[in-house]
């Protein structure tokens, strides 16, 4: 398991930027949902096993991502 990011739950973050190797294989529209969440602030629900943050940047979507792909919130 990788170290734990300078991170906690309930922290705000502001994706900075996406991964490049996004794959839709579900076709559920996952690369879609990280573009419109670029330069958006989101708190942090939790963390994967991996140290990936767990996200909700809509009423239905989740997202988990890298840290170094966001940065804290102002």
């Amino acid at each position: 398991m990788p170290d734990q990011p300078p991170f906690k739950v309930g922290d705000m973050v502001t994706i900075r930027q996406i991964p490049s190797n996004l794959h839709d294989a579900a076709d559920i529209g996952t690369p879609e949902v990280f573009r419109q969440s670029l330069g958006k602030t989101f708190p942090i629900l939790g963390f994967s096993p991996y140290g990936h943050l767990e996200l909700m940047v809509t009423r239905k979507d989740t997202i988990w991502i890298e840290p170094e792909f966001v940065e804290p919130a102002d």
